[in-house]
């Protein structure tokens, strides 16, 4: 499936230019049953997805002292991260839950990262940034 990238508000390149990025909008069930939308940047460049810490709570995700570790690139020097899981819907794409390894952060830079560990496993991402459209094919295995 086809989608366009999003214009960033206020964000400028080097060149004076709005910045466009390749957002999904995804869905997700809560600890509670209730869902909530928010909006994922496609990160070639992030190893594993990345969540804020704050979506941890809404989900139910445990964020055991235990499972933690220390990763480079999203702030100075290292970051602690908390390993858990994600599932989520894209909305556009509802008939396929899917569910990836996740970092949770506590990090005013992160909101939703989408990584490379099984999402780019899971489809074929074709960015086509010349057409500000990308695309997002699920693969059969």
């Amino acid at each position: 499936m086809k989608f366009q990238y999003w214009t960033t508000s206020g964000v400028l390149d080097t060149r004076g230019r709005i910045v466009k990025r390749p957002m999904l909008e995804l869905e997700f069930v809560g600890k509670g049953g209730s869902k909530t939308n928010a909006i994922g940047l496609i990160d070639s460049g992030a190893d594993t997805t990345m969540l804020n810490i704050q979506y941890a709570d809404f989900l139910g995700v445990k964020l055991d002292e235990k499972n933690t570790r220390n990763i480079l690139g999203v702030g100075n020097g290292t970051v602690l991260v908390y390993v858990s899981t994600f599932r989520f819907k894209i909305r556009q794409m509802e008939d396929r839950e899917i569910e990836v390894p996740a970092w949770y952060v506590d990090s005013n830079n992160v909101d939703i990262l989408l990584g490379q560990e099984a999402f780019f496993e899971m489809f074929k991402i074709k960015f086509e940034k010349d057409h500000d459209t990308f695309e997002v094919t699920p693969v059969r295995k």
